[in-house]
């Protein structure tokens, strides 16, 4: 799923974020954990999260510092997303889910012509669990779900903003 500009002056990115933070919010389903990381400083976020009271915990699964932000309302989720979202439009990792379903280990990883031993994230699945990856360049989200609440599209659209911005992948 992706936003699509309002008009000129609205940009794709933008758009995403306000239909993500509308489907999250319409959900209302908290705490929210959004883990994202790679391509910041550790001052360009956690005064961030000082000063509006965000719980939070950091990790360093390579060279570059990670955040895991428990939201646990959605004047939370609005803030967070607002001053996070560029990290997804920059392909900075980020991950969005309702329990904490996200490590990092390190994993022999198969490239072109030789394997390299990388830090990778990893899903630990459950029974029932949903989380949210950023499509490249935050042109939209992917919603992956095995929980009865979103077993159908119309079961997602109803938390989806009406309106004609919105694109859906099939």
């Amino acid at each position: 799923m992706d936003g699509i500009p309002d008009d000129e002056k609205d940009n794709y990115q933008s758009a995403s974020n306000r239909v993500l933070k509308q489907f999250l919010t319409r959900l209302n389903r908290f705490p929210i954990f959004i883990m994202f990381g790679e391509g910041f400083t550790d001052e360009e976020v956690e005064p961030f999260f000082l000063k509006n009271n965000l719980s939070y915990t950091k990790f360093r699964p390579n060279k570059h510092p990670y955040y895991s932000v428990q939201v646990n309302h959605a004047r939370e989720l609005e803030l967070l997303l607002d001053e996070t979202y560029w990290y997804a439009a920059a392909n900075d990792f980020y991950f969005l889910s309702f329990t904490h379903l996200l490590t990092f280990e390190q994993r022999m990883i198969k490239e072109w012509f030789f394997k390299k031993e990388r830090v990778v994230p990893i899903i630990h699945t459950t029974e029932e669990m949903s989380f949210i990856t950023i499509e490249h360049d935050f042109m939209g989200y992917y919603l992956f779900s095995n929980e009865a609440c979103f077993d159908t599209e119309d079961k997602v659209k109803a938390f989806l903003p009406e309106g004609n911005g919105i694109d859906y992948y099939e």
